[in-house]
C-alpha cells in the first residue's frame, strides 16, 4: 500500500515537478499532506498556491515562476 506522502510525491513529479493547491487537492492530494511536506522541506513554496519539489534543480529565472504563479494552467 502506497502512503499519502509517496502518493504526493508521484503526483507532483508525474506533474514536472511543480504542482499548485487546486491541482493537488484535484489530484487527491490531501491539504495536511501537501502541508507537511512543505514543512518538512520535501516541497518548497514559489508563490502562494505553487510548490515545488525542493529536489529540483534551481529554477533559471525565478521571476518566471513568480508570473506562472499568478496564471493558472489551461
Amino acid at each position: 500500500m502506497t502512503s499519502p506522502r509517496h502518493k504526493a510525491i508521484k503526483i507532483i513529479t508525474e506533474n514536472g515537478g511543480t504542482i499548485r493547491t487546486g491541482e493537488a487537492l484535484a489530484g487527491g492530494i490531501h491539504p495536511r499532506t501537501l502541508y507537511a511536506l512543505r514543512d518538512n522541506g520535501t516541497l518548497e513554496m514559489v508563490v502562494r498556491g505553487l510548490y515545488r519539489l525542493a529536489s529540483l534543480p534551481p529554477a533559471g529565472d525565478p521571476n518566471l515562476a513568480l508570473v506562472a504563479g499568478l496564471f493558472h494552467r489551461g
